[in-house]
């Protein structure tokens, strides 16, 4: 049964033949990334495990090599991708566990080579901002829209309608509970990746309602003046709630300031206030946030939360020293009761080593610097607020991948977002309209 993993695989490659690569990555790809529950698997012996996302990265990423190469611009972040992607499965390699090396490394080509050349290839390039942001903004809300059954149902309903096509096998993810309610994780397998997912669908929708007056009314409701992405930010934000999760709640926090820099006339002293402000704001919650973890008899879930993550990292820390160029690998040793790394940045020490962590510090970096470029000297006004949003939105997930594990869908759109950077700094000048010139004889 759990073959049915195929069937968005087939319909990729099927509509491959007769729609382009950035048709098929908005209408085919997008819907089952973010509507399918990526953490069931089809196996089959000497075959890597896949999942949703591998069935339809696969037959995109062949269709943009043999259709879209054309387009790539070379930059030194590549190298740094496929230093990254190598990293991921050599550290199996180096302790003889090369199927195991040979899955990861498929894995990583589809979870973090195709989305990066989606992000450079397919949005920019096609003209289809608007059109892809929409698309995205649209399906996290369906996928929160339902989700928001778990927060009261304490049940989730991916894992109801897929659970009996995937019999026996070990799902760890239940439906969390906080405060009595359930934490919303809908079609992405925990509520801190959910919370990421709905983060990055709010920033989208909040720059589609300011730009691109998406859907200014009702026109069923002409006396509710309600504009519709008002309420799609409301919901969003409510799904946020239900959460409950401290890590993209401030990544949305640390977001908002860096996306509406690009409202600003006077950005550069926009952005001198917004850059002091957080500098000295991330200093004051650093500290306080030391002080609260550092507690040996916590008083409430969130205090216990935050000092299981102090103690974790002193744990680890100095493995992750010792773990050489290549890392341990993903199946680490792992230290006494804590089985989960809820940090990246140590997460990928542990498993890629320092070259891993390197390439992904510098990837994130380049990023960073792209995005900024890219506000600052783009000729179009409309360029430069959709580069602030992505900064803000990027800047926002760094801060969270300190406190949760970059995985599922978060991990596809991060270097999805890694590429589209890159995309938006080089996109192209608008092509001038003919101008109809009419000659006197």
């Amino acid at each position: 049964m759990s073959i049915i993993i195929l069937i968005p695989g087939f319909v990729c490659a099927f509509a491959l033949f007769f729609r382009s690569p950035a048709w098929v990555f908005r209408c085919v790809v997008l819907p089952s990334i973010l509507l399918l529950p990526l953490y069931y698997e089809w196996k089959v012996a000497l075959l890597p495990p896949v999942d949703f996302s591998d069935a339809v990265m696969l037959p995109l990423g062949i269709a943009m090599a043999i259709r879209n190469m054309s387009r790539w611009r070379f930059s030194i972040l590549d190298l740094f991708l496929i230093l990254f992607a190598l990293s991921q499965c050599t550290g199996d390699r180096i302790l003889g566990q090369s199927t195991a090396s040979v899955f990861e490394l498929f894995d990583s080509l589809c979870k973090v080579v195709v989305p990066y050349m989606a992000g450079k290839l397919l949005i920019e390039q096609d003209n289809a901002r608007s059109a892809t942001l929409k698309q995205i903004v649209t399906l996290i809300l369906a996928a929160s829209l339902i989700g928001m059954y778990e927060f009261r149902g304490l049940d989730n309903p991916w894992r109801m309608a897929f659970g009996p096509f995937f019999k026996g096998e070990e799902i760890p993810w239940a439906t969390q509970l906080r405060g009595g309610f359930g934490r919303i994780s809908a079609s992405f397998a925990q509520a801190e990746v959910a919370g990421m997912m709905i983060v990055y669908a709010l920033l989208l929708a909040i720059f589609l309602g300011r730009h691109y007056r998406w859907g200014e009314r009702f026109r069923s409701m002409p006396g509710l003046r309600l504009r519709k992405s008002s309420l799609v930010v409301t919901l969003l934000l409510l799904a946020l709630y239900m959460t409950q999760s401290r890590g993209p709640e401030l990544a949305f926090v640390c977001a908002i300031p860096i996306a509406f820099i690009g409202r600003r006339r006077r950005v550069l002293r926009t952005a001198v206030l917004v850059a002091t402000f957080m500098l000295i704001g991330g200093s004051i919650a650093y500290e306080s946030l030391v002080k609260y973890a550092a507690t040996n008899a916590p008083t409430s879930e969130e205090q216990e939360t935050a000092a299981y993550r102090a103690v974790l990292l002193e744990s680890y820390l100095p493995m992750a020293e010792h773990s050489g160029p290549w890392g341990l690998g993903p199946h680490f040793p792992t230290i006494g009761k804590y089985k989960s790394v809820d940090n990246e940045y140590l997460f990928v020490a542990l498993t890629d080593g320092y070259v891993g962590l390197g390439s992904f510090l510098i990837l994130s970096a380049g990023t960073v610097y792209n995005l900024i470029m890219a506000a600052a000297y783009n000729p179009e006004k409309l360029d430069r607020a959709f580069s602030f949003t992505l900064l803000g939105l990027f800047m926002g997930i760094l801060v969270c991948i300190a406190t949760v594990y970059l995985g599922f869908q978060p991990l596809i759109f991060f270097f999805m977002t890694i590429g589209w950077a890159q995309a938006v700094r080089i996109r192209p000048a608008p092509q001038p309209h003919p101008v109809f010139q009419q000659v006197y004889t």
